[in-house]
Parts: structure tokens; sequence; C-alpha cells
């Protein structure tokens, strides 16, 4: 089963282009999301955080992101650290629910795909791309944050032309470029990889 990894920007339009191809049949495994599971329901990782970080981080059994983002930020070594906990988690909960699924190939959505070791274990990179104006009013309008505050959040990603050079196929999220005819020629070139 060949594994797509989806990735791009914050406000690049990654997440409603992985809906349409969810939408298409594709098994779709969002990273992001399966990683907050995991520091909940996930013992190991969760025993291995509170070494790293201190039990403060866990409340009942909740994760308290604000006191574990308080610990890391401008930390980059602690930063690496909670990374290599949380991406090998993520990596063995990606494995097994691949061998659940059913299906000509599955897609792995993430931000960060390039910049991890996920990127070892896609077969293709699919890069969602917006430009810096879209991305900018897409991030003020879903977070109510400032265009600088979004700007900043932006820059601390990789630029777009840094995933693209590294990318498979590349589709255009510029609010004007038909999505769904670039989600299905890239959902046919996919399907055709096991025949």
């Amino acid at each position: 089963m060949w594994c797509l990894g989806l990735t791009g920007g914050i406000g690049s339009g990654k997440s409603y282009v992985s809906r349409l191809f969810a939408a298409l049949g594709v098994p779709l495994y969002e990273a992001d999301s399966q990683a907050k599971l995991l520091y909940e329901c996930d013992n190991r990782l969760r025993d291995n955080l509170i070494s790293l970080l201190g039990d403060s981080i866990y409340l009942n059994g909740v994760l308290q992101k604000e006191v574990m983002a308080a610990k890391i930020f401008g930390d980059h070594s602690l930063l690496e650290q909670v990374n290599q906990l949380v991406h090998p988690a993520v990596m063995c909960d990606f494995s097994m629910w691949k061998a659940q699924q059913k299906a000509s190939y599955v897609i792995m959505e993430s931000a960060i795909i390039l910049e991890t070791p996920f990127a070892s274990a896609m077969d293709k990179i699919l890069t969602v791309s917006a430009p810096m104006a879209v991305r900018l009013e897409r991030l003020c309008g879903r977070d109510h944050s400032s265009v600088e505050d979004a700007q900043l959040r932006i820059e601390r990603q990789w630029s777009d032309a840094m995933r693209e050079a590294k990318s498979h196929f590349v589709i255009c999220s510029d609010g004007v470029t038909p999505l769904l005819p670039q989600v299905l020629e890239v959902h046919r070139v996919m399907s055709l990889l096991n025949e």
C-alpha cells in the first residue's frame, strides 16, 4: 500500500484538500490530531514526557499544552527532545493504522512531514501551496490573529518553495484555481501506482 504525505504551511488549505481526498474514499491519517490523542492515551509517551518536563504538564491525565509550551518555548534543545518522543509514537500509531486500511493508497496529513522522520515513511509527497496574502487572510479570519502574528507563524515554517522542491505533486490553493480537478489528478496517479 502506497503512502502519500500531504503537507503545506499554515493557512495553505491543506486540511480542506485532505478532506477532498477523504471524500473520494482515501483513508486519511491526520498526524496533528492523532498526536493530541496519543498525548492522552499512550502511557509510555505520557510517562516519557513527564520524565522530561515534569509532573506539571499533566493534570488529571490531560496534557496542559500551555505549561508544555512555556517549558519548551525558546529552548530548541528541549523542543528537539520532545519531538524525539512524539514523532516515533506517531509513526508507530500510523503504522498500526495503515495495516488496518484497505485501499490502494493512504494519506498522512501533517504540516511538518518534510521536517521530520515522517518523510521517510512516505512514497510520495504532495504540497498544498497558497500565496502569502491568501494565507494571511485565512489565518487572520480563522484564528482572529493580527497580520503581524500570522506572518510570524508562517515565517517559522518552511517556505512553499522549500516544500515544493521536495514534492512529487503540488496543489495550488489560491482561492481562484479550482481544487477538485487538481485533487482528482493526484488521486488518478496514486490509484494507478498499484496497477
